[in-house]
């Protein structure tokens, strides 16, 4: 806002500076011209050229003649020019800085008057009044003209008056002096006006950083800044920093139901162990039958618990790759091939395509575990979905800089109100059917998580019964990275 009015006082400075000085030397020019005016009419009566004894005649009738001299070249001048200045003509010179010098048809000097040079050139002969900026000292107005006869027309003399501008600098130099202490006297307002108006900004500013210290001594505090009604940037930034703790509270809040899933998801195999032993301890070690049904059920309980532990800490893994993973390199094929290798050996009963269009030597920009991974989730969970049509393709290509992974299942498929959620964690879309098969609803999120920290991508696109297909892509090696 200071800046803003410093702008507009500027801009009102400068109109005003501008017509002051136009108007000042609009005026100075008049005065010339009405001295041009006044020179041609006194002089043009004659019809023979100029001579001092006309000159003084016409001029100066009424200066005594003791002030009357004569230069060495035999040039009329007055000692006191106050004498000289009693008719209009010389009312006429007083209105200013104004000097005069006549001359005859051929150019030498009749009178002088005032502090003029008498030099005179016939190229400078215009009745145009021009600006003089001289290089020392100040700049002033001057013009030669012709005198005219006005029965014969004939040039019967020369005058050049020049106007050096007293006044008119004068008044500039009052007006440079009222314009600095104008400005000082905003500037001084600025200051007073600017602290006043930044006293609201610096009170929501305050109000801000008591916020962050509310949530500093207590994490969970609901603390938010006091949204004003305005439209102001602090008002807007109150907004975004409110938006950003509710987003915060959110992940806290996410977090918090993460333990209570972990929590929910062991309390049951715990749960089944404990009733197995009880079991085991009252009686039934004595019946073969439920020894060994007992034991087989802690068994798969156990087993259960290993792998959602494994699990939990995958995920808390891949969180962090960004800091342990980011220069790890991989060759592509060979890991493909081997997750392909590996699955076509552990469910011989499935018919496993392989359309890999991937050049050889390819490297992509990730850990190989990580990647081993990703095509293990993948594949396993095609498998876990594929009961009646036991066939999955899986397709690998490079475009666009990307390593592109494509897992096809022809199951039972998922809809679409499952699929925006199976990345969540501990999501299962048939809770019954993956408990059966050992899932734990970590194995998507894992695999989501390690390809976001990547700066890859992974969607799912499916139908209901007809089955679902992943697509992952994950960027390859930067050729000039491999150089350097």
């Amino acid at each position: 806002m200071s800046l803003a009015f410093f702008v507009v006082f500027g801009i009102f400075s400068t109109l005003i500076y501008t017509s002051v000085t136009r108007g000042l030397l609009t005026s100075e020019t008049n005065n010339v011209r009405d001295t041009m005016s006044a020179v041609d009419s006194r002089f043009n009566v004659y019809h023979t050229p100029l001579t001092q004894d006309q000159v003084h005649h016409r001029l100066s009738p009424h200066v005594p003649r003791k002030n009357l001299g004569r230069d060495q070249e035999g040039r009329l001048f007055t000692e006191n020019p106050e004498d000289f200045y009693r008719d209009s003509l010389s009312k006429q010179l007083t209105r200013g800085d104004l000097s005069l010098v006549l001359y005859n048809d051929q150019g030498q000097v009749l009178f002088q008057s005032g502090d003029i040079s008498a030099d005179f050139a016939k190229t400078d002969v215009q009745k145009k009044i021009v600006l003089v900026n001289p290089k020392h000292g100040p700049n002033y107005l001057a013009v030669t003209m012709p005198i005219r006869s006005s029965s014969t027309h004939k040039i019967i003399g020369y005058a050049k008056i020049n106007d050096g501008l007293r006044n008119y600098h004068h008044t500039i130099e009052e007006l440079h002096r009222n314009i600095i202490a104008t400005v000082l006297v905003v500037l001084i307002l600025s200051f007073v006006l600017g602290y006043f108006l930044t006293q609201p900004l610096v009170r929501r500013i305050h109000q801000i950083n008591r916020t962050i210290d509310k949530i500093d001594e207590d994490p969970d505090s609901q603390a938010r800044i006091p949204v004003q009604q305005a439209t102001d940037e602090i008002t807007d930034l109150a907004e975004r920093f409110n938006h950003m703790l509710d987003r915060m509270q959110e992940y806290t809040n996410q977090q918090k139901e993460f333990v209570e899933d972990v929590s929910h998801e062991l309390r049951t195999p715990v749960a089944v162990i404990e009733g197995h032993l009880k079991l085991l301890q009252r009686w039934g070690k004595d019946d073969p039958q439920v020894l060994d049904e007992s034991i087989d059920a802690s068994v798969n309980e156990i087993s259960r618990m290993k792998k959602l532990i494994q699990e939990m800490l995958d995920l808390t893994r891949a969180e962090q790759i960004e800091t342990n993973y980011t220069n790890e390199i991989t060759q592509a094929n060979a890991t493909i091939e081997q997750a392909y290798n590996d699955f076509r050996m552990l469910h011989p009963d499935f018919k496993i395509d392989l359309d890999n269009t991937v050049p050889d030597n390819t490297q992509v920009q990730i850990y190989r575990n990580h990647l081993m991974q990703i095509l293990v989730v993948l594949l396993d969970n095609a498998v876990k979905y594929s009961k009646d049509r036991k066939e999955i393709n899986l397709s690998t290509s490079t475009e666009n800089g990307m390593l592109s992974i494509a897992v096809q299942d022809f199951g039972v498929g998922i809809n679409q109100q499952d699929l925006q959620r199976i990345f969540n964690r501990f999501y299962r879309v048939d809770k019954a059917r993956s408990r059966e098969s050992g899932g734990n609803g970590l194995g998507l999120p894992i695999a989501k998580k390690i390809v976001e920290m990547y700066k890859g991508t992974i969607t799912a696109e499916s139908a209901v019964g007809s089955g679902t297909v992943f697509r992952v892509n994950i960027p390859l090696v930067n050729k000039n990275k491999i150089n350097m």
